[in-house]
């Protein structure tokens, strides 16, 4: 369908920021002044865009959009050093729904001192560098997820529980010495206060990174804590997480523990695991790596994710589908993110696509690593003390300086709006498209048919406005028959720095802003979209997401 084009005279940057900039506008019900610079673009004659025919199928390819798909992973040092309350982050996680999950756990879930039971009174060694985690915070967690609707996992440590002998590096970011009764004891306590609230809990951080264990031994790891928890709380039923394997483009680590799961007889997966846990991030900022922009929103990054998505399914497969196979720990560039590309307007649209095709593949969550408290840009360095808990690049929200921070005032980052937008899309079954791979460099789509016959069709340009060489895309869709009806909510920016702009007060979602109190500032507002003849043609400019709604 795609293959017959006619040519495209490409608009210059300008033109193509202000026809975005229109777009928006119009989008959102908004008046153009009259002389202004984008009414003058409006009036000048257009490159035409590129055509693109889709067919959208009359049934389902198999992935289900459910509720819950998007959480929130936050480092246990911002859990021990209290940031986990209702007044900061409920409103910020309601936005996103009511069935999220928030993940505890991160590089530091090694790193805090557990104060439970016989340690409640005991000083944390200075190996501690997360923080102390006691009481009051999980008493302070208890009213975020009442308020909320959320469910929590929690991270347990594994450094100091195993043979020290099996750890890569001893001598790097050494853990205080918890026991396992130091553990089942916060266990104990977490049950105890957050009831049906604890959704599991999670052994270790990237085991395959911090220790030698193999497969085999990590399964037996997350059996023997699995088993001391039961012993400990019989009646709670806490399955574990795992083995939140690193980020590398293979599964091999995943499949090295399931492997071992399933060749073993003495006990069902499915009593031990309340989910199989995996790491990803596209890019890098560890050491001397860097990610760019184009790399982020690149076809090739696209397909080596659904590569690695689809060896996910595969082994959740060989568990007949029924342990949950997770993305508990994600965001666009490991190791805190990359400067100028990971708190850039470019990840509003790689989220809004990474969420969509993960649940399309398959995967049951995914939970976005970021900061909490924090002022933006206030990055610290790997030797300070405040690093635990500090700004990260690819953080969903932050303050914009320290007053803000002190009211409780965080402004939304671009990757937030990326998650906003995902939660417009309904529940329902995705269906086909017929995109082509050839077509990846420009436009990202899919479909998904609602539980109330709507169908919901996502298209994501993913061009940059503001380089040479992208233009606007006009998406012809063939429809199942009955369709009369369409409606459009579009994400964009009004930034002419385009993907690159990192201020996210110009990023809107019909017409709409995410407030410093965290809740939208109007509801996303909806345009007309034509519909006749089985067809609607929608155009989408470069740097805009658009998201389309047809009823019968």
């Amino acid at each position: 369908m795609n293959d017959h084009r006619t040519p495209v005279r490409t608009p210059s940057a300008a033109g193509r920021w202000v026809r975005a900039a229109l777009a928006i506008a119009l989008a959102a019900g908004a008046a153009v002044p009259a002389g202004s610079a984008v009414a003058q673009a409006a009036d000048a004659p257009a490159a035409p865009a590129t055509p693109i025919s889709l067919d959208v199928a009359a049934h389902g390819n198999g992935g289900v959009l459910t509720d819950g798909h998007q959480g929130f992973s936050v480092e246990s040092a911002d859990f021990a050093h209290g940031f986990l309350t209702r007044d900061l982050m409920a409103q910020r996680m309601k936005t996103l729904g009511s069935d999220g999950v928030l993940r505890i756990g991160g590089y530091s879930m090694d790193l805090v001192w557990p104060a439970f039971g016989a340690y409640a009174d005991s000083a944390a060694p200075k190996e501690a560098i997360g923080g102390t985690v006691d009481q009051s915070d999980l008493d302070a967690l208890k009213g975020l997820l009442h308020a909320t609707g959320w469910k929590v996992t929690l991270g347990l440590p594994l450094k100091s529980v195993i043979d020290p002998a099996k750890l890569k590096d001893p001598t790097k970011d050494p853990s205080p010495h918890v026991t396992m009764d130091q553990i089942i004891a916060e266990v104990r306590a977490a049950h105890a206060t957050l009831g049906d609230g604890l959704l599991s809990v999670e052994v270790g951080n990237e085991f395959d990174n911090v220790t030698t264990l193999t497969g085999a031994e990590m399964w037996d790891t997350m059996k023997s804590y699995q088993a001391a928890i039961r012993a400990a709380v019989p009646h709670a039923r806490i399955t574990v997480a795992g083995p939140s394997a690193n980020t590398a483009t293979t599964n091999t680590k995943l499949q090295d523990v399931s492997s071992a799961a399933l060749a073993d007889t003495s006990v069902n997966p499915r009593d031990v695991l309340s989910e199989l846990s995996s790491h990803l991030y596209p890019g890098s900022h560890c050491g001397t790596a860097t990610m760019t922009i184009p790399q982020l929103m690149s076809a090739k990054t696209y397909t080596t994710t659904r590569t690695k998505l689809a060896g996910i399914k595969a082994i959740g497969d060989e568990f007949g589908g029924r342990i949950p196979m997770t993305i508990n720990e994600s965001n666009s560039a490991s190791c805190s993110g990359q400067p100028g590309a990971s708190d850039a307007y470019a990840t509003s649209l790689w989220s809004l696509d990474y969420l969509l095709q993960t649940a399309q593949s398959g995967i049951a969550r995914v939970e976005f690593h970021t900061n909490t408290a924090a002022v933006c840009g206030d990055f610290k360095p790997r030797d300070s003390a405040d690093y635990p808990i500090s700004y990260r690049y690819y953080g969903a929200f932050c303050a914009p300086d320290q007053a803000s921070l002190d009211a409780g005032r965080l402004s939304a980052a671009p990757l937030y709006y990326g998650l906003w937008a995902f939660h417009q899309v309904p529940q329902g079954q995705f269906v086909d498209l017929g995109l082509s791979d050839a077509d990846l460099e420009r436009v990202r789509a899919y479909g998904v048919r609602g539980r109330d016959g709507s169908l919901t069709v996502v298209l994501i340009n993913v061009q940059d406005p503001a380089t040479a060489g992208s233009g606007d895309d006009s998406v012809t869709l063939g429809l199942p028959q009955g369709y009369r009806k369409g409606r459009a909510v579009t994400l964009g920016t009004s930034a002419p720095e385009g993907l690159a702009s990192r201020d996210a007060g110009r990023i809107s979602l019909g017409g709409a802003t995410v407030t410093p109190q965290g809740s939208p500032s109007a509801r996303p507002a909806a345009t007309p979209v034509r519909v006749g003849h089985g067809s609607s043609t929608v155009d989408v400019p470069a740097g805009t997401a658009r998201i389309l709604t047809f009823t019968r």
